[in-house]
């Protein structure tokens, strides 16, 4: 057989496992110094396209970045609006159908968790948040943290720690949020 190819330099070469095998291979050989060329070549190609095809779009992430700092600040100006019994700022704040679960299991509305504060049967003396994580979906963030409390109610003050995780959906531009819980945690 000849080569048919007159840039390969080489003949090609017959390949077959035994004797007593059916198939034959025909394989023509690379010069050594293209075939490494090509395979670095190959290997920083597919390098690319891993690294291209598993990163984020830079806009997606600007935007993840971008929504984690709003709902962040949605968070610091509710435990204001809470600590200062501002129920004008927490109406801008909270979501319709916001489910509220205090650190005792108690489950309150929207309405009813303004009207405590309005009240003053709930009084947030002090609200001191940290490790809070926040995850950001499609319209929604889920935040998770713990908190350093001081809450007055008709049965007197009371300082403890909580881990929390509270939900927000994006409405008309803004985060609002729509679901808490808390569960006590020793200090």
């Amino acid at each position: 057989m000849r080569c048919r190819n007159t840039e390969c330099g080489t003949a090609p070469a017959l390949l077959t496992s035994g004797p007593s095998s059916k198939s034959v291979l025909l394989a023509r050989r690379l010069p050594e110094h293209g075939s490494r060329s090509l395979v670095r070549r190959l290997i920083r190609l597919l390098v690319l396209i891993f690294v291209f095809g598993c990163t984020p779009h830079r806009s997606r992430v600007i935007a993840r970045v971008t929504a984690e700092g709003e709902v962040r600040l949605a968070e610091r100006q509710r435990f204001e609006a809470m600590t200062h019994q501002d129920v004008a700022a927490l109406d801008t704040l909270l979501d319709d159908e916001l489910d509220y679960v205090h650190t005792g299991g108690t489950l309150e509305s929207r309405q009813q968790f303004i009207d405590a504060i309005r009240k003053r049967t709930l009084v947030y003396e002090s609200i001191a948040p940290s490790e809070v994580r926040v995850r950001v979906y499609d319209g929604l963030a889920l935040a998770m943290g713990v908190s350093e409390m001081r809450v007055r109610t008709a049965t007197g003050v009371s300082s403890f720690g909580i881990r929390f995780t509270e939900v927000y959906v994006r409405r008309e531009g803004r985060w609002l949020l729509t679901a808490w819980e808390a569960t006590r945690v020793s200090s």
